[in-house]
């Protein structure tokens, strides 16, 4: 269905050598192949997890390791298999799409990992019920990438019921979550910038403010917005716009800044060639998704560690502090290696 392959990735343009732990790991990523699963007799629930008979269906996670948690604790089992006994049942004749999983309903994860198996199968739309969670159905991203996809026949798994799924068609993830299939996201990102007829000049530089997030916050944001204005950077807060805007905005940035965070996705419609800035919490090695993103969208990659504001903080919700003068420098080499390219 879909070729895989070798991703190969460069090091940041401002590697340093004591920080090789950090991205060494990350160099090359084999990449599976894309095939569509069938499956017949399948039950979904509201939740996104799929199942058949006494069996919780692997596809339901992303990936072994969180479907292993969930099955580990037997009395969320049982309780899980209880609950869905007193549930109504509806039954889809139609054959459906299936192409979630436990985490996908967040920003990054829909874009990344949901979307590009939903581009796999963009040519059966037509013929196929797209089936999703309900959650889904109230989020404004999700409806506006549907509409570019042409997903026009689209049903969601309500609360309180089990749908039962006489034929679902699954294409399987494109690559490891936080990793990608290159050829595949490049195909995809035209197939969005196309749909909204946006100009090939990005000359923006963009910072991406983590303010209002509950978590992953600059405490010192006051003072990184002044060095930045000091290179004509622009703040923006994502979250105050639709996924039209959000596109449009990233595709005319030519630089991009922020902390680790799903609004750091869209660096995926940046245009080849920019460069991006990522604030990361100091030490954190395990995600390096917008590392991979940048590398596979032909952009130019720069870093800066950050220490914790609680240095005791999971690395996945710790609030950071930015060095100004540190920043003052990534940025000048980051706008001196743009200069330097052209």
């Amino acid at each position: 269905m879909r070729e895989g392959g070798v991703s190969k990735r460069k090091l940041p343009a401002n590697f340093r050598s004591e920080d090789a732990p950090l991205f060494e790991h990350e160099l090359e990523r084999a990449i599976p192949p894309t095939i569509l699963v069938e499956l017949r007799g399948v039950s979904a629930t509201s939740e996104g997890v799929l199942y058949k008979g006494a069996r919780i269906l692997p596809e339901s996670y992303s990936s072994p390791v969180v479907l292993r948690h969930f099955l580990d604790r037997r009395a969320s089992v049982v309780k899980f298999f209880a609950a869905n006994l007193a549930r109504r049942r509806r039954k889809i004749r139609a054959r459906c799409a299936w192409v979630t999983d436990d985490w996908s309903y967040g920003y990054f994860h829909w874009l990344s990992d949901a979307l590009p198996r939903l581009f796999t199968i963009r040519e059966r739309l037509g013929e196929l019920v797209l089936l999703l969670p309900q959650r889904y159905e109230g989020l404004e991203f999700v409806r506006s990438s549907l509409e570019i996809f042409g997903a026009r026949r689209v049903e969601y798994v309500r609360e309180g019921e089990v749908c039962f799924c006489e034929h679902l068609l699954m294409p399987t993830h494109t690559a490891p979550s936080g990793n990608y299939n290159e050829g595949l996201m490049r195909e995809m990102r035209r197939l969005i910038l196309d749909s909204f007829a946006l100009g090939d000049e990005p000359r923006g530089r963009i910072y991406l403010s983590r303010s209002r997030a509950p978590k992953r916050k600059v405490v010192n944001e006051d003072e990184v917005v002044s060095v930045l204005g000091e290179f004509g950077f622009r703040v923006e807060h994502f979250e105050d716009y639709a996924f039209a805007r959000q596109v449009e905005i990233a595709a005319g940035a030519s630089h991009f800044v922020s902390n680790h965070g799903a609004g750091l996705t869209n660096i995926f419609f940046m245009r080849p060639g920019g460069s991006v800035l990522e604030l990361r919490r100091r030490g954190e090695q395990e995600r390096n998704w917008f590392f991979n993103l940048a590398n596979s969208s032909g952009l130019e990659y720069f870093y800066q560690s950050c220490a914790p504001a609680d240095a005791v903080e999971d690395p996945h919700t710790a609030n950071v502090l930015v060095d100004p003068r540190a920043l003052r420098e990534n940025l000048s080499l980051m706008l001196g290696h743009g200069a330097e390219s052209r």
